[in-house]
C-alpha cells in the first residue's frame, strides 16, 4: 500500500473524518470535520504523512539545501518534527504570536542563513492560519514560495495563498475524505 492509501485508511480507521454540524477555526461551519491529530499522533499515520510530505518534498525540489522547514503550532509540529528526522533537516515553529515571557519569540528554533521558508500543516481551510504565518515570515525579510498540508478543504485557501505567490501542494483533498469516509459506512 503506498502512502496516499495508507494516510486516507488511517483517517478512516482512526474516525479522523467526521459528518456533522461543526464550527471551524477560520469562524465558519461545515458538516465535515478533519481531527488530523488523531492521524498526525498515530504511527501509521505520522509515517504516511511523512512519506507524502518527503515525496511531495522531492518532487518539487521543495526545501533545497539551506531552506527553512516552518510549521504553525500545534498541528504542524509532528509533522515538521517527521520531516526534519526523516531529511535530517532543523525546523522552526510558529506560536501565532509572540510568547509573553521569556524572549518574547513568536518563532522558536533557529533560522539558517537562507531566506527561503518551506511551511508544513496538518490542514488548510480559508487559509488564515497559513496567511499569518506567511505574512510574519515575510515581515522578517524570509521567501515563501510554497506549503504542503496534509489535508485542503478546498474553501479558498489554496486561491488566498496564490494571492500572495504562495504555491500550495496537498497530501489530500475534502473530497477524497469525504468518498472514503462514505464507503467505509455503506
Amino acid at each position: 500500500m503506498g502512502w496516499k492509501d495508507a494516510l486516507i485508511a488511517t483517517y478512516v480507521a482512526r474516525e479522523a473524518v467526521r459528518i456533522g454540524k461543526f464550527k471551524l477555526a477560520g469562524g465558519g461551519t461545515s458538516d465535515l470535520y478533519f481531527d488530523g491529530r488523531r492521524v498526525s499522533t498515530y504511527p501509521k499515520g505520522l509515517r504516511a504523512i511523512t512519506d507524502g510530505m518527503v515525496a511531495t518534498i522531492r518532487e518539487g525540489d521543495l526545501l533545497p539545501a539551506g531552506c527553512n522547514l516552518v510549521a504553525p503550532v500545534i498541528s504542524g509540529i509532528p509533522i515538521a518534527s517527521a520531516i526534519s528526522l526523516a531529511l535530517d533537516v532543523p525546523f522552526v515553529m510558529d506560536r501565532g504570536k509572540p510568547k509573553q515571557h521569556g524572549l518574547g519569540q513568536r518563532f522558536e528554533g533557529v533560522f539558517g542563513t537562507d531566506p527561503r521558508c518551506l511551511i508544513v500543516d496538518d490542514l488548510i481551510t480559508v487559509g488564515s492560519t497559513l496567511v499569518q504565518t506567511v505574512e510574519a515570515l515575510r515581515e522578517m525579510g524570509k521567501e515563501v514560495g510554497h506549503a504542503i498540508v496534509v489535508v485542503d478543504r478546498n474553501e479558498g485557501g489554496r486561491d488566498l495563498l496564490a494571492g500572495l505567490g504562495v504555491t500550495l501542494h496537498a497530501l489530500l483533498t475534502a473530497g477524497e475524505l469525504r468518498a472514503a469516509a462514505a464507503r467505509a459506512t455503506s
